[in-house]
């Protein structure tokens, strides 16, 4: 691990997750007006990528909302990452960016750094990194944030990829796969609510076969579509990049040495 950034891999595993015991949340009633009155209340935090086009896509990844990024590979998911937790950082904000993927890239954010000019140390200290690389260690991700919050001031989470280590686990049954997304998808967006923090997720796309053609679908869409906020689709087309939301906006971008930009 490099020493300009700090790894947070040891806390507590979250049992109560796994029991189903913490729903402290669940059980509190609401209003509309209550409801109406804590959203006018609360302060919004944006975090924006500099380019204005793709940040009215992603509506700045504003508190209190999770995002998802998803797209094949190569379709810009991880350069958003980290584009958004260098401008968070240059801001003296802290990040906490869990990686499952393996993506995590110091070194890119020393580069995006130096084209911000600023001194990559300082950016890279207020980024915090946990790589979790099995389902159960994703599963504890639910404590960390909760155990971070506590002792930093933050305001955005990164889970790079969501659903990669739920792919690769071995389930006996499917059901259980099922259930353990749906619940891990809940409790992160009760936290992003709760808490009032930015959580930011990317995934991947699977092909599948409909009606005899080839299409691209999210994987295990048809369990966390209901559970996100804002879903933002990725793709690259030669040297420029899409975005298009679910509300039907999308913008062209760039991707280059010194970060994300315009065409």
């Amino acid at each position: 691990m490099d020493g300009n950034f700090t790894n947070i891999d040891e806390f507590s595993r979250f049992d109560n997750f796994i029991t189903g015991t913490n729903k402290n949340y669940m059980e509190r009633k609401f209003s509309g007006f209550d409801l109406l009155e804590e959203e006018e209340n609360r302060k919004i935090t944006k975090h924006e990528t500099g380019v204005g086009e793709l940040d009215l896509v992603t509506y700045g990844f504003p508190t209190g909302t999770i995002t998802d990024l998803f797209g094949p590979n190569s379709s810009g998911k991880s350069q958003i990452l980290f584009q958004i937790a260098v401008n968070t950082s240059i801001k003296n904000q802290k990040i906490l960016f869990i990686d499952s993927s393996g993506n995590f890239r110091p070194e890119r954010i020393v580069q995006l750094s130096k084209a911000k000019k600023q001194e990559s140390k300082n950016i890279l200290d207020n980024i915090y990194t946990s790589r979790c690389n099995s389902l159960d260690s994703q599963l504890e991700t639910i404590s960390k944030i909760e155990q971070f919050i506590k002792n930093n001031n933050i305001t955005c989470v990164m889970i790079d990829d969501i659903t990669r280590n739920f792919t690769e686990h071995q389930f006996e049954l499917r059901n259980e796969m099922m259930d353990i997304l749906i619940e891990y998808v809940r409790e992160l967006s009760d936290l992003a609510w709760n808490k009032n923090i930015a959580i930011i997720t990317t995934n991947t796309v699977r092909a599948r076969i409909d009606d005899s053609n080839m299409k691209e679908r999210e994987t295990y869409d048809f369990l966390i579509n209901r559970l996100i906020h804002l879903k933002v689709s990725l793709k690259r087309m030669d040297n420029l990049w899409l975005a298009r939301n679910n509300d039907g906006n999308q913008c062209i971008f760039n991707i280059s040495e010194d970060g994300i930009g315009r065409v």
